[in-house]
């Protein structure tokens, strides 16, 4: 019964995607992002052709949802045991960042030419 009310929210909740790239550029760009997840929880390397406007976002797996929802592991309920590293890179250009993933977050890079200059922007929603 107590597993229930734990992994009842799954169904109930808004889950928002491990990450987002959005290309705000009026030019094309290729772009690869790594993520890997604590404790070799998680990993994907992926490569994106992203037009002007264009969006990719990868969704957190149910197998993922599950194993943080477990009310016996270390750690807050509905959230990876630890950071996730992600390694994004466009054009010369990239970033690193650091996050702990859990149901209702996600990270979001941008890429961005302001005045000639391209560059990639991160947040993190919540």
């Amino acid at each position: 019964m107590t597993m229930l009310f734990i992994v009842a929210p799954l169904t109930f909740m808004t889950i928002e995607p491990l990450y987002t790239i959005k290309n705000c550029d009026e030019q094309p760009h290729n772009v690869t992002i790594k993520v890997t997840g604590y404790n070799e929880e998680y990993f994907e390397e992926t490569f994106y052709e992203l037009n002007p406007g264009q969006v990719a976002s990868v969704k957190k797996t149910k197998m993922l949802l599950l194993k943080w929802s477990n009310p016996f592991k270390d750690g807050y309920l509905h959230y990876a045991s630890g950071d996730y590293h992600y390694y994004i890179t466009s054009k010369n250009v990239s970033i690193n960042y650091h996050s702990t993933p859990h149901l209702t977050n996600t990270v979001v890079f941008e890429l961005i030419n302001e005045s000639g200059k391209f560059n990639i922007s991160v947040r993190e929603y919540t």
